[in-house]
């Protein structure tokens, strides 16, 4: 009791704080994976600032039952506080670390990389994908909260999310199953409202880079900003812009940057 009160008190403290940085750190759902019959998810979290603490409350999709939240071997092993409160009733989870709770430790550096393991039991065979959807929740508070230090303040922001939505037929492709080419597909459904699925193939591991346009030209959006493995890569769109505002009806383009291939789709949004 006396360690979550602790947290508390500084989770309220960083609240407070809350400023939107000039750089954007981002969440994704990196390749999943089947390991004795339980589908791995892990959460990939890409930070261009320190980072001081992190507030991820997650919902995911009925079909599945998420049995444990996992940090070995990640980025977040040697945290001084993580933890994950799994509510199965309400399909939701929540998600907290902090680095440094107990004497003088440094925050976690800029970089790239897993910070928890999400292990879900598949209750539904014929589920197609698992996806994962930011909530706030109330008594106790939380929401999408990263907090990093900016000389000796502390401000936080939310970070942005890309690659939430995970194909299970994507897990554990094996190598012979792998795209032989790389290409782009047309989004599902088209037109859309409110949300939309970008699928592509990836012959090999490559950096990835998935953006929305609008018809004058200007990004709308990134969707996926990162290292990927090779086979049949899932992302979601759910028609908001940057700042998280709901974008018009219209004619959008998506476009992919994948290593040395690149390619331009047209998605339409109808309200």
């Amino acid at each position: 009791m006396k360690h979550f009160s602790i947290i508390t008190v500084i989770l309220v403290i960083f609240m407070f704080s809350s400023i939107m940085a000039a750089e954007v750190n981002t969440l994704a759902a990196a390749k999943v994976r089947v390991e004795n019959d339980k589908l791995i998810v892990p959460i990939e979290l890409k930070n261009v600032q320190p980072m001081a603490a992190l507030d991820l409350p997650l919902k995911y999709s009925k079909g599945v039952t998420l049995e444990e939240v996992t940090f070995d071997g990640t980025r977040s092993e040697s945290f001084d506080f993580k933890f994950a409160n799994i509510d199965n009733a309400n399909n939701q989870v929540i998600i907290g670390m902090i680095p440094m709770v107990y004497g003088n430790k440094t925050d976690l550096e800029p970089g790239s990389g897993v910070v928890a393991n999400l292990v879900f039991r598949i209750d539904n065979p014929s589920l197609e994908s698992v996806e994962l959807t930011p909530i706030v929740t109330r008594n106790p508070d939380h929401s999408l909260m990263y907090v990093y230090t900016e000389g000796t303040e502390l401000k936080s922001m939310e970070p942005e999310l890309s690659g939430l939505v995970v194909a299970l037929n994507g897990a554990s492709t094996p190598e012979s199953a792998l795209p032989t080419k790389f290409a782009l597909k047309q989004n599902a459904p088209n037109p859309f409202n409110p949300t939309t699925m970008v699928s592509y193939d990836l012959p090999k591991p490559t950096n990835v880079r998935l953006e929305i346009f609008n018809v004058l030209g200007q990004r709308v959006k990134t969707l996926v900003d990162g290292y990927q493995e090779a086979g049949s890569q899932s992302v979601m769109w759910d028609g908001t812009d940057r700042s998280g505002s709901s974008v018009a009806s219209g004619i959008y383009f998506y476009r992919i940057q994948a290593g040395e291939n690149s390619a331009t789709m047209k998605m339409m949004m109808l309200k």
